[in-house]
C-alpha cells in the first residue's frame, strides 16, 4: 500500500516541481488550485464507494462479484454528479483562462469512481499489489505526458491533458484486474440490491469528500484570497506535507479490511488492533514531524530553489499535524469498520465547517501561514471529537496518568521544537527525537508484547498468542 500510495504522488511531485522550475510560481498557483478541486470531485464521485466495498468485500467474500456489479452501477451517477459540479464550479469561480483545462480535467472524474471500485476490492480482497500495478500505469504515464509537455513548452492545459490521459490508463487496466479478481463482467447485468448499497454508500460518499475537502479547502481558500504567488509558496509545502502523509495512510489503508474482518469475528481482536494502531502511527509521526521540521529548509531549497524558502513556516506547521492526522485516521475508520459511518459523518463535517471558518478568518488576517494554523487546531478538536465517540460508542480507551504522561511526551518536544528559532531546528530536532523515544519508553506507551506484534505482523517476529489476537 506505501508502494501504490507513494507512486502517483511521487510522479505529481516531480512535474510540480518541474512547473515551479519551468513556468514559475504562477502557473504552479493555478496548477496546484486545479489539482486541489479535482481530488475533491475524485472524492465525491468515488472515495465513499472505495470504503464500503473494502468494508464489504472483506467481511462477505462471497458476495463481491454482486458488490462490484452494484458498486459499479451506483459509479455512474456519482461520478456524473461530481463531473457536473466540477465543472460548474469551474466555470462560476475560475478565472476564464483556467476554465479550459479544467474541462480537459473533469473527464477523469467518471473513470474515478469506477477505479475506486476496483481499489475497494481489492484492499478487501487482500490484493494491495494490484492497486500498485495500477498505481504504476497511472503514474508512468503521467510522468511521461508531464515531461513531454514541459519539454515542448506546453502549459496548464497540456499539463491536465496528460493528467486525464493516466487517469484512463489507470481505469482501463484496473478493469483487467478487477475482472481476474471476480469482479462482474458486464454493468449491462442485472444487480439486486443496488438502491439499498446506493443509500448505504451515501455517509461513505459523503466522510470521503468532507475529508478530502478538509485537506484542500485550505488551498482553494488561499487561491481565493491571496496571490497566485502566494498560492504557489502554499502548494510547495502542501506537496511536500502530502508526500509524507502517505506512510501514515497506507498503513491505515492496510488495516482498514482486517478491522471491518475482525469486527464480525472478535470485537477483542478489533479493539486491540484499533489501539495498537493508533499507538504505532503516534510515535512514528511524531517522529515524521520533527524530521521534517528539522530539516525543511534545506528540502525545499534543494527541490525548488531558494525562491521558494517562504514555505518553510508553513511547511513546519503543517508537520506538527501529523500526528493528530494518524489519530484521526485510524479511529475515524476503525468507527466505518465498526459500521459508525454515521457518527464518523458528523465528526467530519464538523471539523471541516469549523476549519473553513477558520481558514477564511485567518488566512485574511496571517496570510498562507493563517491556513496551516487551521489546519493544526481544527485537527487537535477532532482527535479529542473522534476519541470520545469512539470510548462510548464502541469500546473504552485507556485512560489515566501513564496515558497523560505518553501525550506530553509526544506533544511537549514538538510544540518546543516548533517555538524555537529556525537556525535552532536541526539540533533541536535531534534532541526532540531522542526524548521522544525515551518518553515513549519510559511512559509505557508500546509495551514489549505490542512492540513484538507489530514485528510480527511484518514478518520479523513469529507472533505469539497474544500478538496474533492483537
Amino acid at each position: 500500500m506505501l508502494a501504490a500510495r507513494l507512486l502517483v504522488p511521487l510522479f505529481s511531485f516531480g512535474i510540480s516541481v518541474g512547473v515551479a522550475r519551468l513556468l514559475g510560481s504562477q502557473i504552479l498557483g493555478q496548477y496546484v488550485e486545479l489539482v486541489a478541486l479535482l481530488v475533491v470531485a475524485q472524492a465525491l464521485a468515488g472515495g465513499g464507494l472505495s470504503a464500503l466495498v473494502t468494508r464489504d468485500a472483506a467481511a462477505q467474500p462471497a458476495t463481491r462479484a454482486e458488490l462490484m456489479r452494484r458498486a459499479n452501477r451506483v459509479g455512474i451517477a456519482s461520478g456524473l454528479l461530481a463531473t457536473l459540479l466540477f465543472v460548474l464550479y469551474a466555470h462560476l469561480v475560475l478565472e476564464p483562462a483556467v476554465f479550459r483545462p479544467a474541462l480537459l480535467l473533469a473527464v477523469s472524474i467518471l473513470p474515478s469512481a469506477w477505479i475506486a471500485t476496483q481499489e475497494g476490492l481489492f484492499m478487501g480482497a487482500h490484493l494491495h499489489h494490484r492497486i500498485t500495478l495500477m498505481a504504476f500505469a497511472e503514474g508512468t504515464v503521467k510522468l511521461a505526458a508531464g515531461v513531454f509537455v514541459l519539454a515542448i513548452g506546453g502549459g496548464l492545459a497540456g499539463l491536465c491533458a496528460g493528467l486525464t490521459l493516466a487517469r484512463l490508463a489507470a481505469f482501463a487496466f484496473g478493469h483487467v484486474l478487477a475482472t481476474r479478481a471476480g469482479a462482474a463482467r458486464s454493468l449491462a447485468k442485472p444487480a439486486s440490491g443496488t438502491v439499498e448499497f446506493a443509500r448505504a454508500v451515501v455517509p461513505f460518499a459523503l466522510i470521503a469528500t468532507a475529508s478530502v475537502l478538509y485537506f484542500r479547502q485550505d488551498v482553494l481558500v488561499v487561491g481565493a484570497l491571496r496571490s497566485e504567488s502566494e498560492t504557489g509558496l502554499y502548494g510547495v509545502a502542501t506537496a511536500l506535507y502530502g508526500m509524507t502523509m502517505l506512510l501514515p495512510g497506507s498503513i491505515m489503508s492496510a488495516v482498514y479490511p482486517r478491522l471491518s474482518a475482525a469486527f464480525a469475528k472478535s470485537r477483542d481482536a478489533y479493539h486491540d488492533a484499533t489501539v495498537l494502531t493508533t499507538k504505532l502511527l503516534t510515535v512514528s509521526c511524531v517522529a515524521m514531524a520533527i524530521g521534517m521540521i528539522g530539516v525543511a529548509p534545506w528540502v525545499v531549497s534543494l527541490l525548488y530553489g531558494s525562491a521558494y524558502l517562504g514555505a518553510v513556516p508553513v511547511l513546519s506547521l503543517l508537520a506538527a499535524t501529523f500526528p493528530l492526522h494518524a489519530v484521526n485516521g485510524t479511529l475515524g475508520q476503525a468507527m466505518q469498520a465498526a459500521h459508525l459511518e454515521r457518527e464518523t459523518l458528523i465528526a467530519t463535517v464538523g471539523t471541516v465547517i469549523l476549519n473553513l471558518g477558520l481558514n477564511l478568518v485567518l488566512v485574511a488576517r496571517l496570510g498562507i501561514e493563517g491556513a496551516a494554523l487551521s489546519m493544526l487546531i481544527t485537527s487537535g478538536l477532532g482527535v479529542f471529537l473522534l476519541w470520545w465517540i469512539y470510548h462510548v460508542r464502541v469500546s473504552p480507551l485507556p485512560i489515566g496518568p501513564r496515558g497523560v504522561l505518553s501525550a506530553v511526551t509526544m506533544v511537549g518536544p514538538l510544540a518546543l521544537l516548533l517555538a524555537s528559532p529556525e537556525w535552532l531546528r536541526l539540533p533541536g530536532a535531534v534532541l526532540a527525537l531522542l526524548v521522544v523515544a525515551a518518553g515513549a519508553r519510559l511512559s509505557g506507551l508500546l509495551a514489549a508484547g505490542e512492540i513484538a506484534s507489530i514485528l510480527a505482523a511484518f514478518g520479523l517476529r513469529s507472533p505469539s498468542t497474544e500478538g496474533e489476537r492483537a
